[in-house]
This record gives C-alpha cells, structure tokens and sequence, in this order.
C-alpha cells in the first residue's frame, strides 16, 4: 500500500487524531462517566427497594466521581475550594464501601487478600506484555525459519499492509498473550487461596484488556509514526 494512501486511512479510521478527535473523544469520555455515574445511581435505587446493603457501594461511585473531578480542577486551578471538596467527597465515598466491606471483614475477609490481588493483577499484566513481546519475536522467528523472510521481503510485507492492518494483527497477538496468562492465572489463584479463582481469572483478563485498551489509546499516535516509517 502507498504511504500517503495509508497515512490518509490511518486518518480517516482516526487513529492518528486531530484537535477536533481529541475534542470528541475528551466529550465522550465525560459522557461516559456521567452515564456510569448514572447507572450506578439507578443501580444503588434498585438495591434499596431490595434490601440489599450493596447500595452503599453503587451510590459511593457518584463521590468517588466528585472526589476525581474535584482534584482534577484543584490540580488545575490550585484553588482550596475543589481540594476542601475532593477530600469530603473522598471522604464519604470511603465510609459508604467502608460499611458494605466492613461486615465481610468481620466474617474473615482478608484486606491483604483485596491488596494483593490488584498487586497480581498489576504483576501478570506486565507478564502478558513479555508474553506478548515473546510470541512477536517467535512469530518473526518462525516467518524467517519457515517462510525465508530477509530483509527485502520483510520490506515488501510491511509495505505490502496497511498500517491499520498492522494494528489488528499486533492486537490479535495481545489478546492471544492476554489470554494464556489469564488461562494461566486461574491455577495461581487456587494455589494462593483465593476464593472463585475462576471468576477472578475472568475478572483480570476484563481489567487487563481495559488496561491495555487505554495505554494504546495514550500511546498509539507514536506506534503508528514508527509503523508508518517502515513504508519509507
């Protein structure tokens, strides 16, 4: 594919943003907290009409919303106000989970257990980005044993797709290296005595895609440079 013609699909697909996308995208992530805040709201009214203490936890996601909004400008403006605001509204959104995982605590819930699983979280996540970069390696590896791949042809490839085709193939290897650590993770939660090792498996390779997802959409502007440069 022609350089130009690629750099213009790149565009056009709006991975390589302008002011105008960033705007967008800055008002769709607004909207998109707003609405969970919302959904959160509907979702503590509905525990209430059940009975279930659950709602504490749904209605302390609308401070902990105020409490990130209220630094955020504070961090912006320096003004005492939205600080004096955040860490009420940080306050709050502390005892209302305070008092739905306090009786779990009681029961013999582990804190250090909640600790560290978001530590195993942060740890295999960066597992899956070595596994990552492994099956890239071995996938090239292979394409050179087997398939004769030089220098030369290796140009003609990456000239041959699409930068947006790239992408798709580096995200398949992700996702492929995402899953075998979650595959992998569910037996090391056994092992360590975590309760539903399963679910929490489950729950990391959700968390751990949304991760990634984000820190491509941080960083893919310069991926995307550097891939392009390849068609030179």
């Amino acid at each position: 594919m022609d350089r130009m013609e690629d750099l213009k699909q790149t565009r056009d697909l709006h991975l390589l943003r302008d002011e105008r996308d960033r705007e967008v995208e800055a008002a769709a992530q607004a909207r998109a907290g707003r609405a969970v805040v919302l959904v959160s709201q509907l979702l503590a009214a509905v525990c209430m009409l059940w009975g279930d203490p659950a709602w504490t936890v749904f209605l302390s996601l609308t401070f902990v919303s105020g409490a990130a909004r209220s630094f955020c400008q504070y961090a912006q403006d320096r003004e005492g106000i939205y600080l004096v605001l955040g860490l009420a509204a940080g306050a709050i959104a502390l005892v209302l989970a305070g008092s739905y995982l306090h009786p779990g605590w009681l029961a013999g819930m582990s804190f250090t257990q909640v600790i560290g699983y978001a530590v195993l979280c942060w740890v295999l996540t960066a597992v899956a980005g070595l596994v990552f970069v492994g099956l890239l390696l071995g996938m090239f590896y292979l394409a050179h044993r087997i398939g004769h791949m030089e220098g030369e042809r290796w140009e003609q490839y990456f000239r041959s797709v699409s930068t947006a085709g790239l992408l798709l193939r580096m995200g398949t290897v992700m996702a492929l290296a995402l899953g075998l650590v979650a595959a992998c993770s569910c037996p090391l939660f056994d092992l360590l005595g975590f309760q539903e090792p399963g679910k929490l498996a489950a729950l990391f390779l959700v968390a751990g895609g949304a991760r990634l997802l984000e820190k491509f959409s941080r960083q893919r502007e310069e991926l995307i440079r550097k891939l392009l440069r390849l068609k030179r």
